[in-house]
């Protein structure tokens, strides 16, 4: 097919990256009252075996987008790197076990692929789990995870894994645990739980809001863990070594709208979220992209928009190119997105400089 070929792969790319500049250079000037801008894109990339409509929705991690590929193996995982190229696909199963389903995936620091599911064992009994494996592909160690299921995972800089999900009896039993985050090691099993769903839910029994990949996020910097739970606009971060955790409320009067479209940290520890509002009567559509700053001993974190990035449009009309439709991640420090004007399966990079180092 052509859209598997490595020439129309970087024809387009090219195309892409020359096309996302005009769409760049064509945006208004930085206002005075703005702090940052988006950089022009500085690499685009294609991935049409895995972006695609009616396809499983990958997931971004430390420079990689890794696909479950349920229709063919609901056990099965395919990582790309940054420059559109397959360097791993890998069944991650646990020891003993049977039968297998994927619910998160995620990159481990030595290159391999971490993920999380549920599986029936050799002697028929169900449990759900926390693997990983190795640069080759082979499942090297898992934990089981009891009734928790995750939802999202990642891997922090020490090798243990952080776990954002729910206790499946919290409807069924009042001695369940109700946190949401969980701190495991793969040699020593559950090392910590954390943030009860009481505290981020008007309704102590709703766990939707970490259930829908829309509305929680789970990231493991350098030393924090990071996490923003949407309907309760809540920003947290736990000290990886300490397990200390800090949470702040987040300042939503300046956004365009509540419904979040990604969240990622930079290397540098810079936190951006993309925002879209739900449409008014007139049917007035708006997307953003603002950085999430949270100081020590203040409970409300704010957002400043990067500038450049609001789109106001008519949602019965034309989705204006240039408007971010999602933010995947951050790789290093530039953010990955993908834009109205990209190619369907395309992702871009870019860098958010000051705005005063913005081109004029």
């Amino acid at each position: 097919m052509l859209s598997q070929s490595p020439f129309f792969k970087v024809t387009l790319a090219a195309v892409l990256l020359s096309s996302f500049a005009r769409i760049a250079n064509a945006q208004q000037p930085v206002s005075p009252q703005a702090l940052v801008t988006l950089s022009e894109p500085v690499r685009a990339t294609l991935y049409p075996e895995v972006i695609c409509a009616h396809c499983i929705v990958p997931e971004w991690d430390r420079s990689y987008l890794l696909h479950r590929e349920f229709d063919t193996d609901p056990a099965l995982v395919t990582m790309y790197d940054r420059t559109g190229k397959k360097v791993l696909q890998a069944r991650v199963v646990p020891q003993n076990a049977a039968k297998v389903s994927l619910i998160a995936t995620g990159a481990t620091h030595a290159g391999g692929i971490l993920a999380a599911g549920g599986g029936i064992m050799t002697d028929g009994s169900g449990h759900r789990f926390i693997a990983k494996t190795d640069s080759a592909g082979r499942t090297v160690q898992s934990v089981d995870t009891g009734r928790f299921t995750t939802r999202r995972v990642c891997e922090a800089s020490d090798g243990t894994v952080w776990a954002l999900g729910y206790d499946l009896d919290i409807h069924d039993s009042p001695d369940a645990d109700k946190n949401v985050l969980r701190h495991y090691s793969f040699e020593k099993g559950l090392l910590g739980t954390f943030v009860s769903l009481d505290s981020i839910s008007k309704f102590p029994d709703d766990h939707s809001a970490i259930a829908s990949p829309m509305k929680s996020y789970l990231r493991c910097g350098k030393d924090r863990v990071l996490i923003y739970l949407a309907p309760a606009a809540q920003y947290i971060e736990v000290d990886a070594s300490t397990e200390r955790l800090t949470r702040w409320s987040v300042d939503m009067s300046s956004v365009v709208g509540s419904n979040t479209r990604g969240f990622a940290v930079t290397d540098e520890g810079r936190i951006f979220l993309a925002f879209v509002n739900d449409p008014d009567p007139n049917g007035e559509r708006k997307h953003g992209l603002y950085e999430l700053k949270a100081t020590p001993g203040s409970p409300i974190a704010s957002l400043s928009v990067v500038d450049g990035t609001v789109t106001t449009f008519d949602s019965h009309k034309a989705v204006p190119d240039g408007t971010i439709l999602r933010l995947w991640g951050a790789d290093g420090n530039s953010v990955v997105v993908s834009r109205q004007g990209d190619d369907y399966w395309g992702l871009s990079w870019a860098n958010v400089l000051a705005a005063n180092a913005a081109p004029e």
